[in-house]
């Protein structure tokens, strides 16, 4: 039993060779006053709470990947029953953001945004450069105003957002306008209702 108990702590031990502490947080001085089958206990209720731990992670990861797909759905759908005036399509070139407090060049960003939807983005420097610096951003259409923010969400730094503002005609005919935030996003953004079928759009300037 004694042989048992002693191969399973050394496997145990081998195992953790890597880690910097002994498990459970236990100090230095105590572990060295433990039995072995106090120690072995005590790998035990680690790898449990390992385990535990490692189970709250990956629901969270499938809750997270559930509700990613729950709202593409509904943007999708959102999209597809869109009204005129409902939903407007717009291209982000030419532009530089703040990443790191340093002006950096970023791809291009296509946006198909829907009435009353946030839609996450990321911005991120171009394919050829050997480190791509990316952040992330948000992008909203009330029905005059489209809104590009930085972060996840309108809370995270609303003074920093650069907005195009115009009209239902302004929109159809196609506006192309330069933004500039101080501290955010600078470059050409062009808007525009999206192409329908059977409708004619007015494309002049």
């Amino acid at each position: 039993m004694h042989q048992r108990i002693a191969f399973l702590l050394l496997t145990c031990m081998a195992l953790a060779a890597c880690a910097p502490h002994h498990p459970l947080g236990i100090a230095d001085d105590h572990w060295q006053a433990l039995s072995n089958e106090q120690r072995l206990q005590a790998y035990g209720e680690q790898a449990a709470i390992d385990r535990a731990e490692n189970e709250r992670q990956a629901a969270e990861a499938r809750a997270s990947e559930a509700e990613a797909l729950r709202k593409n759905a509904e943007l999708a759908e959102r999209r597809r029953v869109a009204r005129d005036g409902e939903r407007v399509q717009c291209v982000l070139g030419d532009a530089e953001a703040s990443i790191g407090n340093r002006w950096r060049k970023i791809e291009p960003v296509a946006l198909d945004l829907v009435l009353g939807l946030r839609v996450p983005l990321t911005l991120i420097e171009p394919a050829d450069r050997s480190i791509r610096r990316r952040m992330a951003a948000n992008a909203t259409f009330d029905g005059q105003i489209v809104s590009l923010c930085p972060g996840d969400s309108a809370d995270d730094d609303p003074g920093n957002c650069v907005r195009m503002l115009g009209t239902y005609g302004d929109y159809r005919r196609g506006i192309d306008q330069r933004i500039d935030s101080s501290h955010f996003l600078r470059g050409r953004l062009r808007c525009e209702w999206p192409y329908r079928s059977g409708a004619l759009h007015d494309r002049r300037h």
